[in-house]
C-alpha cells in the first residue's frame, strides 16, 4: 500500500499515543498525524476519530472515510462539521462483543447471587449465608439485539437465565423472544430482574431510559447501562432510585464524558459507575481493524463496519 496520512481527531484523548506504535509496527504504510502535524489538509482522505470537536472536520475538504476508534458513532454522526457524503465506519471486533457481554454478566451474577451484601457481613464478622434466587427464576431483559446483544443473550441462556430482548422487529429465535414497540418495551421492563441496555443511539432511542420506563421496572431490578449516554435522562434515574422504582443501577456510559465531578451520580448510594470501560478492546486489534478498513476502502471495496448514516448504526 502507498503511504497514507490519517489525521487523528479527538477532543478527549491523544489517539496517536494510543494507536501510533501499533500502526507503525503492523501497518507502517499508515502515517498517523495530529491536526497540528498536517502540512496539507487538502490531501487528507482519512481520519481516525473519537469524540471530535464541533469543527474538527472543517479543515479537510477531501475527507472520504472517518474510522471511529470505538463502536459508538453518534458523536461523529451528530457532528455539524461532518459532511453528508463522507463515509463513517465503526469498530466491530468479536472479542469486544464478548468483553461487553462478560461485563454485563458480572453485574447480573452479582445481583442474582446478592454478592454485594456479603461485604458488610465480612466486616461485621457475621457468618450468614444469604438466600438467593436461582438463575432459572431470574429473567434478564436486553435492550438491543445486534451483535453484542446477541452474544450476551446466548451466554446468559447457556447459564440458565431466561432472556427476553428488545429490537426493531418482534420475532422468536430458538429460546429467545424479541419484543418491539412501546408495548414490548413495557413488557420487558415489568418482567426483568436485570435490564441491560445495549441499544444504538438514534432519534427513537434517545432519552428512552426515563420516568415512563423506570415506572414499569420491578423494584428489585438492576439497570445495567452500557449503550450510549444520551439514552438516559439522568435526573429521572435519580428520582426513580430515590423512590425505589428500581433497586440499583450500574452505569458505564454518560451524556458528558468524563463525568463532571459535581454530578450527583458520583455519590449516589444506589449507583455503581465505571469510566466507559465495558468494551475496552485491545488497542492493537483496533488499529488492525482500522487499517484493514482503510485498505479495503482504497482498493474500492466496502470495509467492515460501514455505518448507515440514516439509521445511525
Amino acid at each position: 500500500m502507498d503511504k497514507t496520512d490519517v489525521v487523528c481527531l479527538c477532543d478527549i484523548y491523544n489517539l496517536k499515543e494510543f494507536f501510533g506504535e501499533h500502526f507503525a509496527t503492523d501497518n507502517p504504510w499508515i502515517n498517523l498525524l495530529l491536526p497540528e502535524e498536517v502540512i496539507s489538509p487538502d490531501s487528507i482522505k482519512h481520519a481516525l476519530a473519537f469524540s471530535p470537536g464541533l469543527n474538527a472536520f472543517e479543515s479537510y475538504p477531501n475527507l472520504r472515510l472517518v474510522s471511529c476508534a470505538g463502536a459508538g458513532v453518534d458523536a461523529l454522526l451528530d457532528n455539524p462539521s461532518l459532511k453528508s457524503g463522507i463515509d463513517v465506519s465503526r469498530v466491530i471486533l468479536p472479542e469486544q462483543a464478548q468483553m461487553i457481554a462478560n461485563f454485563a454478566i458480572w453485574y447480573i451474577h452479582g445481583w442474582q447471587r446478592r454478592m454485594w451484601e456479603y461485604r458488610p457481613l465480612q466486616f461485621a464478622k457475621d457468618w450468614h449465608p444469604i438466600n438467593r434466587t436461582p438463575p432459572s427464576a431470574f429473567p434478564v431483559g436486553i435492550l438491543g439485539c445486534g451483535n453484542i446483544g446477541g452474544t450476551l443473550a446466548r451466554l446468559l441462556l447457556d447459564l440458565g437465565y431466561p432472556v427476553t430482548a428488545f429490537g426493531n422487529t418482534a420475532r422468536e429465535e430458538e429460546d429467545l423472544t424479541v419484543l418491539s414497540g412501546p408495548e414490548g418495551l413495557i413488557e420487558l421492563a415489568k418482567n426483568s430482574r436485570a435490564i441491560v441496555n445495549l441499544l444504538p443511539l438514534t432519534g427513537d432511542t434517545q432519552g428512552l431510559l426515563a420516568t415512563e420506563f423506570f415506572t414499569n421496572m420491578r423494584s428489585d431490578a438492576i439497570l445495567i447501562h452500557l449503550g450510549r449516554g444520551a439514552h438516559l435522562v439522568d435526573e429521572d434515574l435519580i428520582e426513580a432510585l430515590n423512590q425505589d422504582r428500581l433497586a440499583i443501577a450500574a452505569l458505564d456510559v454518560f451524556a458528558d464524558e468524563p463525568l463532571p465531578v459535581q454530578h450527583p451520580f458520583w455519590e449516589h448510594e444506589k449507583i455503581m459507575l465505571t469510566p466507559h470501560v465495558a468494551g475496552d478492546a485491545d488497542y492493537r486489534a483496533i488499529a488492525q481493524f482500522v487499517a484493514d478498513g482503510i485498505r479495503h476502502y482504497e482498493n474500492g471495496n466496502q470495509p467492515e463496519g460501514i455505518v448507515n448514516r440514516e439509521r445511525g448504526y
